[in-house]
């Protein structure tokens, strides 16, 4: 099964593999529909009311106490993506200005692209290893002009790279003016500020300290400062002040600490 599914993505056209997944999404969502019939919360994502959230399941510790009551049975969101869709469904005009806007989304997840279709918004998509992208490329070092982007979605992508802060300051460049770049990235409150150790290389030991075999980080206290300080101004979107229906809980593991950031940068006069 493993090599059929390395074959698969290795080698099937990506329009098919993009159909595919998104098929596999869908069924696997209707299935969960029936299961979950009922109107106790609402995902702002998908559109859709359900009896409960579902649970997540995973075994690693920091997921332990956090897992219940944290996904979407259809579309498969978590906290942050409700909190995400939910501030974008309360600010259609203030963000989305024009119909028209480009907007580009670095790591894209499905219940985020059940907004942007519901709303009637088009999009790019763009990573490095997933052949389903619409481009493939290193946020670190993107292909687009200066100021190319209205609206940029990055959730939970930074933990990923070698280096964050080229990465941000590439989002910089290509952010228009008025844009607006959205992030989430993993935290631990427990530490005061970024911690990373580039001689942890083994997944165990990844996966042991970050929550995942493919980070190499994990974000602290001072990240609203990181991003003040490289030329942003940041306003901090608190989920725990969205009703429990929408958001449910704090999850699927500890490091999903609810805050969501809106960045803009700081536009000087002469800049105007």
């Amino acid at each position: 099964m493993k090599v059929l599914k390395w074959v698969v993505k290795r080698f099937f056209p990506k329009k098919l593999l993009k159909g595919i997944k998104d098929l596999r999404l869908k069924v696997k969502g209707r299935k969960n529909e029936r299961l979950f019939k009922g109107q106790n919360v609402i995902c702002p994502c998908c559109g859709k009311m359900f009896s409960r959230f579902m649970h997540y399941i995973d075994d690693h510790p920091r997921f332990k106490d956090t897992y219940k009551n944290t996904q979407c049975p259809y579309c498969f969101s978590a906290p942050r993506h409700r909190i995400i869709c939910s501030y974008l469904e309360n600010n259609i005009d203030n963000v989305f200005g024009k119909r028209d806007n480009a907007i580009i989304m670095f790591g894209a997840e499905y219940s985020i692209k059940k907004w942007f279709h519901r709303n009637g918004f088009r999009y790019v998509t763009s990573d490095l290893f997933d052949r389903t992208a619409d481009i493939m490329c290193d946020i670190q070092n993107t292909p687009f002009p200066d100021e190319t982007w209205d609206l940029i979605v990055c959730n939970h992508v930074l933990e990923h790279v070698p280096d964050y802060k080229k990465s941000l300051k590439e989002l910089q460049r290509i952010l228009k003016k008025d844009g607006l770049l959205e992030l989430t990235v993993p935290t631990d409150r427990n530490f005061e500020t970024v911690f990373e150790n580039p001689s942890i290389v083994s997944k165990e030991e990844r996966t042991k300290i970050f929550g995942q075999y493919d980070h190499v980080r994990i974000f602290g206290n001072d990240f609203e400062n990181i991003l003040v300080e490289l030329g942003f101004s940041v306003e901090v979107i608190d989920g725990n002040n969205l009703p429990n229906n929408i958001v449910g809980v704090i999850g699927p593991a500890n490091y999903d600490d609810n805050r969501v950031y809106l960045c803009r940068k700081n536009v000087t006069k002469t800049d105007q």
